[in-house]
């Protein structure tokens, strides 16, 4: 197809918006399931925080000052019960770190230098310590420690709370990566799911713009044909200003054949603009299958005797079936009118009725050409006709059988056609009775 092609147009389209769509579903998801772990992390963490401030302001398991009155000194107990990276600085109100020996040289060279700002009690924040080597990042909490506090490390001063998050944030960096790499693996993958779904969503549609074109086609077609003929006849006539009707008879009778094709013509593709657009109304009536089909094959034995053909019915359905009458006389005419048109002269025409438990089987033959296995699938299709039918003699549209099949279908049963031996065709076709017995009356 070119590029220009309004398929083509439409199925790029497709294509762009369901990667576009892909592409944007995989960017949300990963951007909220980013953000869930974040949170969740610094919940965690912030949640610790708030607990150990707890601990300080009643004094569970806190730190405690043990005096040595022997050498005059004070050992300073640390907490316990805080996670295993956090650790309390404790500022007096000059902002001078108090609790150095329980921080260790290594920690306390590296925190020496902060600066307390007292702005910032009762808040949780991010804090960041380098220094030449490494750097590291806290999340903190200060706490103003009241004077009335049993511990005598913390009453009166300010307590700050920090604990390491380098591992946390180690952990959501790696989980982002993780995150942008699988964003960027299922977005190639989308590239050819996206291809794949918008072939597969053009395909209905392009199967019925070619329907819908073919159709268009051919109904122009075959209504050109008689309107031809008509008006043909109609400007003869007029050059014939004097003449009587008697003298006109075949070309009035002519046109006239043409109106009745044309009548056909228009009725066949109001069933099937109807059948479409599922407005048929189906009336499933319970009847006597053996009188019924008698009464509407019968008369076809003189049709096919006017033309030199031979007609036998076999009609062996006892009991009643509930089926639509009228669509179902419509489906014996079909499908007998078709075997009169293409059997040769002298030639037979079969047809039967069976019942067989609860299924209706209806069997029409002929000996006619034939259909070529290649054509046997679309012998049902509208406007189909096989190239040895395709001629004026026989006087069809090719939408006989697609109504015969629509029928078949709206009475939930199968039509299909075979060979038969040594020459023609068998049409049949299987309605089960039973499935409309408490349905009446179906739309």
């Amino acid at each position: 197809m070119s590029r220009k092609d309004p398929q083509t147009k439409q199925q790029r389209s497709f294509f762009i918006k369901e990667l576009f769509a892909f592409a944007l579903l995989f960017i949300l998801l990963g951007f909220t399931v980013y953000s869930i772990f974040q949170n969740s992390v610094f919940q965690n963490i912030n949640q610790g925080l708030v607990n150990q401030r707890t601990q300080i302001l009643n004094n569970e398991s806190q730190p405690t000052i043990k005096i040595n009155p022997n050498k005059g000194t004070a050992n300073i107990s640390p907490s316990i019960g805080g996670p295993f990276r956090s650790t309390t600085i404790v500022f007096n109100s000059k902002g001078i770190i108090i609790n150095k020996p329980m921080l260790g040289n290594h920690f306390y060279s590296l925190i020496k230098n902060i600066q307390l700002d007292k702005t910032q009690t009762d808040k949780v924040y991010d804090m960041t310590i380098g220094s030449q080597n490494f750097t590291s990042h806290f999340r903190t909490l200060l706490v103003k420690v009241p004077k009335s506090n049993p511990n005598p490390l913390y009453a009166g001063n300010y307590a700050m709370i920090v604990e390491n998050v380098d591992a946390d944030l180690l952990a959501l960096k790696s989980f982002e990566r993780a995150i942008l790499i699988t964003i960027i693996f299922f977005w190639i993958l989308a590239i050819s799911i996206a291809y794949f779904l918008s072939r597969s969503s053009m395909k209905p549609i392009l199967t019925s713009w070619k329907k819908q074109r073919d159709f268009s086609a051919n109904a122009a077609h075959e209504l050109r044909t008689p309107l031809t003929v008509i008006q043909n006849q109609l400007e003869f006539m007029l050059t014939k200003p004097n003449d009587k009707i008697l003298d006109q008879a075949e070309k009035i009778s002519t046109s006239l054949n043409s109106v009745n094709q044309l009548q056909t013509l228009t009725a066949h593709l109001l069933t099937l603009s109807r059948s479409d657009a599922d407005t048929v109304q189906v009336n499933m009536q319970s009847q006597l299958l053996e009188p019924f089909f008698k009464e509407v094959i019968t008369p076809y034995q003189d049709v096919a005797a006017s033309q030199s053909k031979t007609l036998t019915v076999a009609v062996d359905a006892p009991g009643a079936g509930v089926f639509d009458s009228g669509l179902m006389r419509q489906l014996i005419v079909i499908l007998v009118d078709n075997g009169l048109k293409y059997s040769p002269k002298d030639g037979t025409i079969g047809v039967s009725v069976n019942r067989i438990k609860d299924t209706l089987t209806i069997k029409v033959s002929d000996n006619g050409p034939g259909i070529p296995n290649e054509d046997k699938k679309r012998v049902f299709d509208r406007f189909y006709r096989t190239d040895k039918s395709r001629n004026s003699k026989t006087g069809g549209n090719g939408l006989g059988l697609a109504i015969a099949s629509t029928i078949v279908k709206q009475h939930h049963g199968k039509i299909a056609v075979h060979d038969n031996q040594p020459t023609g065709s068998i049409f049949e076709v299987s309605i089960p009775l039973k499935n409309h017995s408490t349905n009446l009356t179906t739309k």
